[in-house]
Formats: C-alpha cells, structure tokens, sequence
C-alpha cells in the first residue's frame, strides 16, 4: 500500500492536528488522482485547527481546499482528461447533482454538499482525489501556484458579479482586506465601480496598501478615520450602493448598515459566528438588500481562469509565503499573526 504525507485533523479539540503517514487516496470510475503542485491556507483552517470555526468537520480528515496540480491517474469512466494535465478543482468533492438546487446551478448549497477540507480528505498531501465533474484545467499562461488559489477568486467574482449589481460610477465599500477582500476589490473595478473604499483596522496596514494597488481608490483604518463620515461625503451623499463585508464580525455588519446607502446591498461574506447583539433594523429602514454570500459554481471557475490568462487579475502579489507541507503549522501562525496575505504549501 502506498502511503504519503498530509495535514490530519485528527479531533474536534483545539490543536488536534498533526503531520501523518497515510495512505494515497484509492480512486473510483469517475475520479482522477491529481498530484498536489501547490495548496493554499485559508483563514478557516487555522480556525479549524483550533476548532474555532462555526463549519462542522468531520474527523479524521485532511486539511486543504485551495489547491492545483497535476492528473497522475485517471479513473475509467473519465473522459476529457488525461495523466499529465494541470489542473484545479472546486471545493465541491460531494453533491446529489439531482435535487432542484443541483439542477438550477445551485448545486454550491445542496444538502448534500461535502467539502473538501472540511467533510472529505482535502488537499493539504500529496495527492487527493478529485471527482471528473470539477476538475478545470489550468490554461498554460497561469502557473500552478497562482492556480492555486483560484477559488478565492471564485469567491469574489461571484460575491460581486453574480451576486450584486455593480454599475458605472457606483461607490463600493469593501470591509476587511484579506485575500477575498482584496479580490472583492479588483472584481468591482473591473465591473466598473469609480470609487472603492478598503476598510481595514490596526495590523492592516500593509493590507490597505495592497488594496489600492488592487483598484481600492481609499484606503481607510477604521480604528483610526471615520468611515461613515468619509463614505456619505462621496459623490450624492447618501452613502455605499454596494458593501461587501468579508470580515464577518458583529462590528463590521453594524459598519455596513452604517455606511449602505437607502436602497442599497450589502453582501455578507466573511463568518461570524457568535450573535450579532444588536438590531438590523436599519436594514428594514434603509429598505436595504442584505445578501449572504457562499463559494461559486462551474461557470465562475472557467471565467476567472479566463480572468487570470489574460492577465485581468494577478494573483502574485497575494502570495507572501511558499513553504513546506511540514511547516503547515508555522503557516497557519503566520496566517493568525496577520504576518502573511496568503500561504501556499507545497507537499
């Protein structure tokens, strides 16, 4: 039996988590075994780690679900791919692909959703098994690091193009500057938007650098400045059209209901798991559409594909850190630390 190295999360205690030998992942008809190239660390799996995260885990499981690589064996029921091919996938590992959520393009939110990382072996190893339906191949342009970290971008494309309106001459607020906040950024340029404003808070100010290179015009602490003040003396006065809230605490909800004009949306990204401790009423008053936000579909994978080919969005400046499989926990302090935009592993 062969065996290979990955990130086990081995119990739902904080800190059950260690570097083991296991086997490599035995395919089905409709699978492939893809050879991980690089994988990224998302701020959940720190959290997770820690078993702080509000997502239910089962254990024992692999960590890892941003990652690219290359086909080393392909099932006998595959078409359209072959041993050798670059590839990424989407998160989905499971979904019943014949509910009326999977038949409408929505299979992202079926109930029988599993993902990898957090319900099935994920990609934090050498090797992980990959169901055909979600492989997307990696056009030649685009390394396999920066493939890496598609679905991040998915995130963002969807949470701005497919899940808000953006126009011409909009004002968008976007609050946390993480990597999908950062995305989130560069999605409302490109549909648009004339004025962007980063928010971020103490620790971020490298970030909110990074933000304005990104397409944010302002770059804001809000420990520091008066966003409300800053946002409503913008252009006719009433406020945000559009607010993503990739930070996902109490605070930044309030700061979005704070900053989103009458008739505006405001897109829920980030997590927060604890209650909010206050009204949302102004939501009802402002007559303002909240939208909850989760993960992308096949189409948007192939359109950011395109995106990064063409050189629309440059995912290089996001990777801070490359770093062994074996130091995953360095990574995940790095991550925490607010030292380290993004991380990739590489098994």
């Amino acid at each position: 039996m062969k065996t290979m190295k990955a990130v086990v999360k081995y119990d739902t205690v904080s800190g059950a988590t260690e570097l083991r030998e296991v086997p490599v992942p035995e395919i089905g008809p409709n699978d492939v075994l893809v050879k991980v190239a690089y994988v990224g660390v998302c701020g959940t799996d720190p959290h997770m780690h820690r078993n702080l995260s509000s997502i239910k885990i089962n254990v024992p499981l692999i960590f890892g679900h941003e990652f690219a690589g290359t086909i080393e064996k392909v099932g006998s029921e595959v078409k359209n791919y072959k041993v050798g091919d670059r590839v990424t996938a989407e998160t989905h590992a499971d979904y019943c692909g014949v509910c009326e959520l999977c038949r409408t393009n929505n299979y992202h939110i079926c109930s029988q959703r599993k993902g990898f990382g957090f319900h099935v072996d994920g990609a934090f190893a050498e090797y992980v098994k990959v169901p055909a339906r979600i492989l997307h191949r990696v056009p030649d342009s685009v390394s396999l690091k920066e493939a890496a970290l598609t679905e991040p971008l998915c995130v963002a494309y969807k949470a701005v193009v497919c899940g808000s309106k953006v126009r011409p001459g909009d004002t968008v607020v976007v609050i946390g500057p993480g990597p999908i906040g950062l995305l989130c950024i560069k999605m409302a340029q490109i549909a648009g938007a004339s004025e962007i404003i980063a928010v971020g808070t103490d620790g971020d100010e490298e970030r909110l650098e990074l933000a304005l290179k990104y397409g944010a015009t302002i770059a804001m602490n809000s420990s520091k400045e008066d966003v409300v003040a800053k946002v409503k003396s913008l252009g006719d006065g009433y406020g945000a059209d559009v607010v993503y809230d990739s930070a996902g605490v109490s605070a930044t909800l309030a700061l979005s209901m704070d900053v989103v004009r009458p008739a505006g949306q405001i897109v829920k990204i980030g997590w927060g798991p604890k209650p909010v401790g206050f009204s949302i009423d102004p939501i009802i008053a402002k007559n303002v559409t909240l939208v909850g936000h989760f993960s992308h579909t096949w189409d948007v994978w192939e359109k950011c594909l395109v995106l990064m080919s063409k050189g629309q969005v440059d995912l290089k400046p996001l990777i801070t850190h490359e770093m062994p499989l074996e130091e995953w926990e360095k990574s995940f302090e790095l991550i925490e630390n607010r030292e380290a935009m993004k991380v990739v592993l590489k098994p």
